[in-house]
């Protein structure tokens, strides 16, 4: 009874609902009927229309109850995005926590693997060295004995002079000269030579006041027949100490790169109880670098040969060279001056008395570095609180020397040296004999000196010999030293005719460069050293030299006397800050109205150029460095083109 009434409540609901809606669709659905008879309409629009309206009839009930429980409003375009951002955060998110976990898991597993290794290897670490500290402790260092020491010591330097000799050996080897192929001389044959210098030389000259017309370029590749530049390059102009160019390639080339200097010792006599009852005469060949220490040499074969005392004559034998005629100070007047030193078979110390001035107690305090037969000091120097001013005078009584100091010094100016060029060579040799002869010959020389020729009859004793040409070029070339190219030039004429002249010197060194094929009719060779206002050379010449050098035996030798732009020599400061230090090879040359440069430059092309320059100037010695050291750097640049240069 009770599920009937509850049948009867709920369908008495559902047709209260339902009826007003049937109603209203009865009343429309006459409404619509009526303005459809009242149209004129064909008989398919009027099925259609029918069955339309039917359907619409029947499903009103369904679709008001469907918009009564699901009501629900629409979502505008912003929260329909705001939706989509927070689905699509979401979801990245939770991949990459998956991506994390995974990377996570794969590294913890390699870890682990390797955890085992690492503390095996730890291990066998932490062994070792425990044995190490053990071994420390318990063995202590035993000391060498004298003989083992020695050994050992001799061992290094035999292993330090087989390296150096293998050094040598690869630096020195000679190189065949090179030659030029097809293609390369077809390809130097067009291209154009400058014939003006680069415009910023010509800027640069003209900011300093300083005219071109004395300016003489040259400037070509190794591996090309014709120059890249040339400016007034056939011009003879005086080269200063470029010259020693010329001088070195020749003495390597007559004397050989292995050549050496003799010093003979003589004995006109006998040997007696280690007395020599007679003349002991040292005879020069002109070594340039004969000095203290090769004259210990000397003293050192005579005492072996056992002489210690000589009851004779010391006679020194300089005929090896003719003697000099010229005086000292006749190129400036300076005849005391280091670069004006002359030239002797038996040149001792460059010629340079060396003098130690000092102040210390009351007193200013002169002495004499290099011990010196017939020099007397006379010290006239008063110490003061303020000052360094030291004055030297040299005068001459017969055959002494008086070397008189005056100014005032102070204690403040520390030990000064000063270095003056007025004793002969064989004073010089003879007072170095007499202090050196009891500490290395072991006796007395109690004797005097006297100069001479070695006779026929006499006995030779010993011969040393100096370094080898090779050896003694750089300090030539390098440091320009003018007495020692003197000494060169003298030694190439004596071995070509006997007679060591200037000018036998000069003709040997014409024929030699002629033999080469090197034909300089312009050149003149007053002493070898460049300190000549008569020496005469062109700037393509110089070239061509320098050229015929670098494809012939010697280049090596040549180029390791030349002094290295930035690194040493006449050239460590020049060039220091640029991109050519290191890479160009140079003989400097200046004299007053006198400023020149020749030698090598290797390129950042990779190429090899020689160079000359020579500037007869009045302005030029102190106003065109500059000018030629950014010629230098366009060489080295390799921008090379008529752009580049100016008229």
């Amino acid at each position: 009874m009770f599920l009937k009434k509850l049948i009867l409540i709920s369908l008495s609901g559902f047709l209260s609902v339902a009826l007003p809606f049937s109603t209203q669709a009865a009343e429309k659905l006459q409404s619509m009927d009526a303005l459809w008879n009242s149209l004129e309409v064909t008989e398919s629009q009027r099925v259609k229309k029918s069955t339309h309206v039917v359907r619409k009839s029947v499903a009103p009930a369904r679709q008001a109850q469907k918009t009564i429980k699901k009501a629900k409003p629409a979502m505008t375009r912003m929260q329909y995005q705001a939706r989509f951002k927070k689905n699509n955060k979401a979801n990245s998110n939770t991949k990459l926590a998956r991506q994390r976990a995974a990377w996570k898991a794969k590294w913890d597993a390699q870890q682990k693997a390797k955890k085992p290794v690492q503390q095996i290897a730890k291990a066998k670490i932490n062994k070792q060295t425990a044995i190490w500290k053990k071994a420390a402790k318990t063995t202590a260092p035993q000391k060498l004995t004298r003989a083992q020491y020695q050994l050992r010591w001799k061992q290094a330097q035999l292993k330090k002079q087989q390296k150096t000799q293998q050094v040598a050996k690869s630096i020195v080897k000679p190189r065949a000269p090179q030659k030029l192929s097809h293609a390369t001389f077809k390809q130097s044959q067009k291209n154009p030579i400058i014939n003006h210098l680069p415009m910023n030389v010509v800027a640069t000259l003209r900011a300093k006041g300083v005219n071109t017309r004395g300016v003489s370029a040259f400037v070509q590749d190794v591996n090309s027949s014709r120059p890249l530049l040339a400016f007034q390059e056939k011009t003879s102009r005086v080269p200063a100490s470029v010259m020693k160019l010329i001088t070195s390639y020749a003495a390597l080339g007559t004397l050989g790169p292995n050549y050496r200097w003799p010093i003979d010792v003589y004995t006109k006599g006998l040997v007696k109880n280690g007395t020599l009852n007679g003349d002991l005469i040292i005879k020069g060949y002109g070594s340039p670098e004969f000095n203290a220490n090769e004259l210990r040499k000397v003293l050192q074969g005579i005492r072996q040969k056992g002489i210690r005392n000589v009851s004779g004559r010391v006679v020194f034998d300089n005929s090896y060279f003719d003697s000099i005629s010229q005086h000292a100070g006749a190129f400036d007047g300076k005849a005391q001056s280091a670069y004006n030193a002359r030239p002797d078979a038996l040149l001792f110390n460059e010629r340079l008395n060396s003098f130690k001035v000092s102040a210390y107690g009351k007193r200013v305090h002169v002495s004499s570095i290099t011990p010196t037969h017939n020099l007397k000091i006379v010290n006239r120097m008063r110490k003061s609180k303020r000052g360094c001013r030291t004055g030297i005078n040299i005068s001459k009584r017969g055959a002494q020397t008086i070397a008189t100091f005056t100014g005032r010094y102070s204690r403040r100016c520390g030990s000064r040296t000063y270095t003056r060029v007025i004793s002969e060579p064989a004073n010089m040799i003879y007072g170095a004999m007499k202090a050196m002869w009891k500490r290395d010959v072991g006796g007395t020389l109690k004797t005097h000196f006297v100069m001479g020729r070695a006779p026929a009859s006499a006995r030779l004793l010993l011969r040393t010999h100096s370094r080898t040409l090779a050896e003694i070029l750089p300090t030539i070339d390098k440091d320009s030293n003018n007495v020692m190219a003197r000494q060169l030039l003298l030694t190439i004429g004596a071995k070509k005719y006997g007679r060591g002249t200037e000018r036998n010197g000069a003709n040997a060194v014409g024929a030699w460069l002629a033999s080469r094929g090197l034909h300089f009719p312009e050149l003149r060779i007053e002493n070898g050293s460049g300190l000549s206002r008569v020496a005469r050379i062109s700037a393509r010449h110089v070239g061509d030299l320098l050229m015929d050098a670098y494809r012939s035996p010697y280049r090596n030798h040549l180029m390791q006397s030349l002094a290295v732009a930035g690194v040493d020599g006449t050239m460590k400061r020049r060039l220091k800050r640029t991109r050519v230090r290191g890479r160009g090879y140079f003989k400097t040359g200046t004299l007053r109205d006198v400023r020149s440069i020749a030698g090598y430059v290797k390129a950042a092309d990779g190429k090899v150029y020689v160079m000359s320059i020579l500037h007869n100037d009045p302005r030029a010695k102190r106003r065109a460095l500059p000018a030629h050291d950014k010629l230098i750097e366009w060489v080295y640049s390799a921008t090379h083109s008529r752009q580049l240069a100016m008229k």
